[in-house]
């Protein structure tokens, strides 16, 4: 992985806001054309998120969030996931024996930073009769070293998804496939996490 952050991220509420139409050299006939197909498409696109993704609950007792706190959650969860996961890229690149106590911290820190992106961009809806697999239990060092290969290389696709690297980028199916990776991206780390604690657990005992 080329070890870089994706500093910028353009929320997924984009989906649902009003879209800014270009005008210049436009007839009026035009505009209103466009801004027509434009609503067409944008009710397009909000009837698939409702269809494919599970709604946030709202209660009469859920307080109302600053969009600009949102915002700066989203960006920073962003970004620090991608700055975990370069660091435990390098530890496991390097020369030294694999930090199991690093891994079990920063595996912990991305379960939280990834349950809070979820929790602001949304939980996607379970595939009726499917099941996730679920992984086996590392048992060594190189086991735990192709969990974190395979997180690297899901963390890559979910941060270079159009939605987060385009501004123009306005799809549902984008969105709905960032919230099925985010929620693979949880599961993976929660699993990372208590297999290096189980290593270290061993190793320790063997000392």
């Amino acid at each position: 992985m080329t070890m870089r952050v994706i500093p910028q991220i353009f929320c997924a509420s984009i989906l649902a806001s009003t879209a800014v139409i270009a005008v210049q050299a436009q007839s009026p006939a035009e505009r209103q054309r466009g801004i027509d197909l434009e609503n067409e498409q944008r009710q397009r696109d909000l009837k698939l998120l409702e269809k494919t993704m599970r709604p946030r609950e709202i209660t009469k007792n859920t307080p109302r969030r600053d969009p600009k706190v949102v915002s700066a959650e989203i960006a920073e969860d962003f970004t620090r996931m991608q700055v975990i996961n370069n660091d435990l890229v390098q530890a496991v690149s390097g020369s030294a024996a694999l930090n199991l106590e690093f891994v079990v911290k920063s595996a912990a820190e991305l379960v939280d930073r990834t349950q809070r992106l979820g929790e602001n961009l949304g939980r996607p809806e379970p595939e009726k009769g499917s099941k996730p697999p679920k992984p086996e239990p590392a048992t060594d060092i190189e086991q735990l070293k192709r969990s974190l290969a395979t997180l690297d290389k899901l963390m890559t696709e979910f941060t270079h998804n159009p939605l987060f690297t385009d501004a123009s980028t306005r799809d549902a199916e984008l969105l709905v496939k960032a919230r099925r990776d985010l929620a693979d991206l949880m599961a993976l780390s929660e699993h990372i996490k208590k297999d290096a604690e189980a290593l270290n657990k061993t190793v320790k005992q063997s000392q």
